[in-house]
């Protein structure tokens, strides 16, 4: 038995178990016990801290078929009992909406002496630590657990210490090479003999100290607890157990063979004494996992675990205290070097078996091995790993031909890679969840699975974060307060009319329509005298997007937009997404009645419309006002803003690719894609289009990269849109009316044939053709049939297939 999830959790049950028979009352969240060291203190050097809490209890099976307990931390826990995994969170929270797991520990417990324990990170909040997990001002740890009058919440009685001997590495030691320590959680351990077995029942823990009340309020002051506890509203996430696929070289008197069987058989590798060991180990993909070493002897010895997405050119040196250029061509070429974060494990008790694991799970499609053993031999007995990842429940599945399948799966593993607790742009670099990123994974996401937990916690997290200006955090939840980006707010807009296209719900549009009003008037501040969005806030960052002609050497947050930004006081494309959120808002609020603000919405849309055409026009889009710099941005946006229409829209896409035009990222390809679609010439450029993801194919990456200049992240979710391109045009499945009607329209021009089954808001839809077109749906549903030409609107009664000529 190794986690809860395995034992009590299929694919198609996985959300935390809440037993429904033995929940208690909702006011215990506003009493909730939470505990702290009595002696603690917030350390200003460190960017965060680790801490045990424990407590051993008498249980005897009275017939009970359920235990349930509520757990969280401030900032995040692990949850063991008799030293078995149970629970890790708490979910990714914020103040508002802190949130707690509820896990039943009954299957854990034996007849007689128990014990209930966790290893605590406490993130400080006078120091940044990592940049997608939040601490308040107070650190807590929590357990809410009784049954029949035996208690196991956290009070006095629990005993708890500060783990000195597991740091994290601090960010004067950090690699700045590899960019901004955003993540802060790589790891220096030595393993503390007088902790060996503090999980387990008859360790001595009379050294500790009893915990105290980690929220004291005043007296008769109304403070509120700074965790408003809410119960986590998506699955937890799988530890499924697994093995690296293979072993690329190594260094040192173990043998390749011999590192194969440690790998693959867990056939145990000894170590001599004075030896350097290195070893490079793959998977076939990249990949999100907890690592698991298992060791004896070798006291003294150092373990070096680098963790990397790919072999790349040998800078010259190892590490450097600032960026530096990078060049990634054939991922998988050995001959390149591995550079990643790292955990260092230094072996102290010869005498024990030993265990290493990072609290938190590590991306990596290499990992590199460095042993160092001093006058005592060292034998590795297993390494091992289980992968994590957001449970999706995927329905969509193609057969489209080898290269569209190649690129449906590596687009499917970078979504996957990118989609834990919150959506997130990368999870080797960064984890963060931005909106702009999250707007499409969310989509990517609609066109899989009819799972949309996470889509809808990310929205109400991104509507929580709205700013006094009207506009929300480019970045939430987010551990420390960094550069607000003002056109990542749009993307809020997106998403709401995504969900209401692909579900058709009115309460959550309306909910959310504040949201999109406030960011709206925040852009409609902002229209300078010539009738465009002018500049924004000074210490915001107008990012657009990441194109070399766009960069400012030495000057990140002057980079990543039009040159006319700074230089004629407005970029046009701040009109043209402008216009674009005001076409989804006008939508969003038609769909729910309120058909005053659509009409206003429109009519600011069209007198920017005539602004830009009046002002940023001469047979191209300029870039700004008096510009004469030109890029795809401006053509992308004038076009699925309208403010360019019919014939002169397929003319300017025409020219798309121009050499004069500044050329648009992976970031935004998906905008492309629209453009050439909402203009008629997607079939004659598919090809053309594709052609990235065919080059990053030919250099192995198993998932997409950030974008083609420098490919600092070779996981990024938003490069994962041939999703959406491979579903709703070459299979041409998408929604008509909000949440009522499908489209089904395939390219058979692109595909001669192909068979796929597909994810809808309406039931799973079946679609396959090479002379005729065979539909199925497994609802009643209305229908549009689009097929060499001819329309169909038909009716669907669930499960019976009809076939069109």
């Amino acid at each position: 038995m190794s986690s809860l999830y395995e034992q009590h959790s299929t694919p198609l049950q996985s959300m935390l178990l809440y037993v429904q028979d033995h929940n208690m009352s909702s006011d215990w969240t506003k009493s909730a016990p939470w505990i702290w060291l009595p002696t603690h203190h917030e350390d200003e050097s460190q960017p965060g801290r680790y801490f045990l809490f424990r407590k051993s209890f008498h249980w005897k099976r009275d017939g009970h078929d359920a235990f349930p307990v509520h757990i969280s931390a401030d900032s995040r826990y692990r949850l063991f009992v008799n030293g078995q995994r149970v629970s890790f969170g708490p979910c990714k929270s914020y103040p508002e909406r802190w949130y707690y797991e509820t896990v039943d520990i009954l299957p854990f417990l034996i007849e007689g002496e128990n014990t209930i324990s966790a290893r605590v990170l406490r993130y400080s909040c006078v120091h940044a630590g990592s940049s997608s997990i939040i601490s308040t001002e107070l650190p807590g740890f929590m357990v809410h657990g009784e049954i029949e009058g035996f208690s196991l919440s956290t009070d006095s009685s629990w005993k708890c210490t500060q783990e000195t001997s597991r740091r994290i590495i601090p960010h004067a030691e950090w690699n700045y090479i590899l960019g901004p320590p955003f993540m802060s959680n790589n790891e220096r351990v030595s393993e503390d003999r007088s902790l060996s077995g503090w999980r387990l029942s008859g360790f001595d823990d009379s050294n500790w100290e009893n915990a105290v009340s980690a929220f004291r309020p005043a007296k008769m002051l109304p403070m509120l607890s700074p965790w408003k506890l809410t119960e986590r509203t998506i699955p937890v996430l799988p530890e499924i157990e697994g093995t690296f696929d293979g072993i690329v070289k190594c260094q040192g008197s173990i043998s390749h063979d011999q590192w194969t069987d440690f790998i693959k058989k867990g056939t145990p590798v000894n170590i001599p004494a004075g030896e350097s060991a290195i070893v490079d180990i793959e998977c076939l993909s990249l990949t999100t996992a907890f690592v698991n070493l298992q060791c004896a002897g070798g006291v003294g010895s150092t373990i070096t675990i680098l963790y990397a997405e790919c072999y790349e050119k040998d800078l010259g040196v190892e590490t450097a205290p600032f960026p530096m250029p990078r060049t990634k061509s054939l991922r998988s070429d050995s001959n390149g070097r591995l550079y990643g974060v790292k955990d260092v494990y230094t072996v102290t008790d010869g005498e024990r078996d030993q265990t290493f694991e990072p609290f938190w799970f590590r991306a990596f499609r290499y990992i590199q091995l460095h042993i160092q053993t001093t006058s005592h031999p060292l034998t590795l007995n297993a390494f091992t790993l289980r992968e994590t990842y957001y449970p999706l429940e995927i329905s969509t599945q193609i057969q489209a031909g080898p290269e569209l399948d190649q690129i449906w799966a590596v687009s499917m593993r970078t979504l996957q890679n990118c989609r834990h607790e919150t959506y997130e742009d990368c999870p080797f670099y960064e984890q963060n969840q931005f909106a702009s990123d999250s707007r499409l994974q969310m989509l990517f996401t609609y066109q899989i699975s009819s799972d949309d937990r996470l889509a809808r916690k990310t929205l109400e997290e991104f509507h929580a974060s709205r700013c006094p200006d009207g506009l929300i955090k480019a970045q939430f939840p987010a551990g420390f307060r960094s550069k607000q980006i003002p056109q990542f707010s749009l993307s809020f807009v997106a998403m709401v009319w995504d969900h209401m296209r692909y579900f058709g719900d009115r309460t959550l549009v309306r909910r959310y329509l504040s949201t999109i009003d406030g960011i709206l008037g925040h852009f409609d501040e902002r229209i300078n005298a010539l009738g465009l969005v002018g500049h924004f806030d000074d210490d915001t960052w107008p990012f657009v997007d990441w194109v070399p002609e766009w960069t400012v050497p030495g000057n990140i947050f002057h980079s990543c937009m039009p040159r006319s930004y700074h230089a004629t006081g407005a970029a046009t494309i701040n009109s043209l997404v402008y216009i674009l959120g005001l076409m989804q808002a006008a939508e969003a609020c038609e769909f729910v009645g309120r058909h005053d603000t659509a009409a206003e919405y429109r009519r600011r849309a069209q007198e920017l419309r005539d602004a830009v055409n009046t002002h940023c026009y001469d047979g191209l889009y300029l870039d700004g006002p008096s510009s004469k710099e030109y890029s795809q941005h401006s053509q992308v946006f004038a076009v699925l803003s309208e403010t360019v229409t019919g014939q002169q829209a397929r003319e300017v896409v025409g020219r798309l690719g121009e050499t004069s035009l500044v050329r648009c990222s992976s970031a935004l390809q998906f905008y492309v894609f629209r453009a050439v679609e909402k203009v008629g010439l997607y079939d004659g450029l598919f090809g053309t289009l594709l052609d990235p993801w065919r080059r990053m194919l030919a250099e192995q990456l198993t998932t997409w990269a950030e974008f083609e200049d420098n490919p600092r992240s070779d996981c990024h979710g938003w490069s994962a849109c041939p999703i959406n391109e491979i579903v709703t045009q070459i299979y041409g499945v998408k929604p008509v009316r909000p949440g009522q009607r499908l489209r089904i329209e395939p390219r058979v021009e692109l595909l001669a044939r192909a068979e796929g089954t597909f994810a809808t808001s309406v039931g799973h839809v079946r679609v396959r053709w090479e002379q005729d077109l065979e539909v199925e749906v497994s609802e009643d549903v209305e229908a549009e049939i689009v097929f060499r030409g001819s329309v169909y609107p038909v009716h669907f009664t669930g499960g019976k297939a009809l076939t069109f000529p």
